[in-house]
């Protein structure tokens, strides 16, 4: 069998105010009209206007967009790619979470090439790159600004789709501990999921390769021991460096090795039901990583001792991973994250609707086991014995 490839494919910029360097990077380009794109909490907490403040200092115009949603849909995508087109800017900002980066990524895409947004979740179709965009991440979870994947809800089918290429790929990031500082604590626990599901899903992909689990090793071990203090201290900088690192070396790993059967699972319960994202992902972790466990049964060992999971060393990788799974519930409740009942009660519910769009769900390609109605009632069934121990 081949080996599995990594690739970084655009530069990415690490420390302390360095999201104040993004207007003489867009200068050094040539660029003359940013628009920058963020959300109204991001607003709220006043972190847009001292980089626009920077951008205008390096001498250029810009076009500012505040409209960006959770769980961005194609509908926003479209009317925030006509206002750039209206104020024909040359350039994107994006400042945000996974939502805003993402959304950047597509609106990106619909500027460089013209074509209806629907077009593209073919990710064989053709893709054009024109104009850069540059991705400043406000929190540390979706690690969107290290990958060319973005995802958006498709509003006439109720799912999410995941479009890659040319076109969805910044020029560069710009990633700033400083700007995670004043994330609420709900939000910044349900990021610490996203990057802990990032990092086991490309662990455990079948597409994976041993720098992808190096990198995503080192963003378990940076999760583990500055999640808490992150979502109890937000002040501490010490502890939102290491989140903002680890949800970066996330984005890596699934931007090589793709993400893979939690996510599968996440996307349906988000679509569905409108749950946030991180809170998905630690709901669905536990019981797909259980589920996979026999495919990799040296990488479920390792996890379990980055997440200092009890085990005994006679254990069979699969009581491995079930001792993890419940490592990781105990993480998750303890940071205030409800489990599944507390958003589906009735499980055959949960079975019935969330079966369909899991499989489908472009992240099923890349489990190393078959994503089916046999072991999505096997996870589901799993999540709802987990939630009730």
């Amino acid at each position: 069998m081949g080996a599995n490839s990594f690739m970084i494919t655009f530069p990415q910029f690490f420390g302390r105010g360095c999201s104040k360097e993004a207007g003489e990077k867009l200068a050094a380009m040539g660029c003359k009209k940013v628009l920058v794109m963020h959300g109204k909490g991001v607003e709220a907490a006043g972190l847009p206007a001292l980089i626009v403040q920077a951008i205008e200092r390096a001498g250029l115009e810009v076009a500012e967009n505040n409209k960006v949603e959770s769980d961005p849909s194609d509908r926003i995508i479209k009317k925030i790619a006509a206002f750039g087109k209206d104020a024909e800017v040359d350039s994107i900002v994006a400042i945000g979470g996974g939502s805003c980066m993402d959304a950047a990524k597509c609106v990106k895409l619909l500027l460089d090439n013209g074509e209806p947004l629907e077009t593209f979740y073919d990710i064989s179709h053709p893709q054009r790159t024109a104009i850069p965009l540059i991705t400043i991440p406000t929190t540390s979870g979706s690690g969107s600004e290290a990958s060319k994947g973005a995802v958006v809800t498709d509003t006439v089918n109720g799912i999410k789709r995941v479009i890659i290429g040319a076109g969805t790929t910044p020029a560069m990031a710009l990633i700033d501990p400083e700007l995670t500082l004043g994330a609420p604590p709900k939000v910044t626990a349900a990021c610490a999921f996203d990057v802990l599901a990032h990092a086991i899903d490309a662990i455990t992909s079948k597409m994976t390769c041993r720098i992808t689990q190096v990198v995503s090793y080192e963003a378990i071990r940076l999760m583990e021991r500055s999640y808490k203090q992150a979502v109890e201290h937000g002040d501490d900088i010490n502890a939102r460096e290491d989140m903002q690192l680890a949800s970066n070396l996330g984005g890596y790993g699934i931007g090589n090795a793709k993400c893979s059967m939690s996510h599968a699972f996440a996307h349906a319960l988000g679509a569905l039901y409108h749950v946030p994202h991180g809170v998905c992902c630690a709901i669905f972790t536990p019981a797909s990583l259980e589920y996979v466990s026999d495919t990799c049964p040296e990488q479920i060992r390792a996890i379990a001792e980055l997440l200092h999971a009890a085990y005994d060393a006679e254990d069979s990788t699969r009581e491995i991973a079930r001792k993890t799974g419940e490592q990781i519930r105990r993480m998750y409740r303890a940071v205030g994250i409800d489990d599944i009942t507390a958003y589906i009660p009735d499980e055959e519910e949960a079975i019935k609707r969330l079966t369909p769009v899991a499989e489908k769900d472009i992240m099923a390609l890349f489990s190393p086991r078959p994503i089916d109605d046999e072991s999505c009632e096997w996870v589901i069934r799993r999540t709802y014995e987990l939630a009730r121990s």
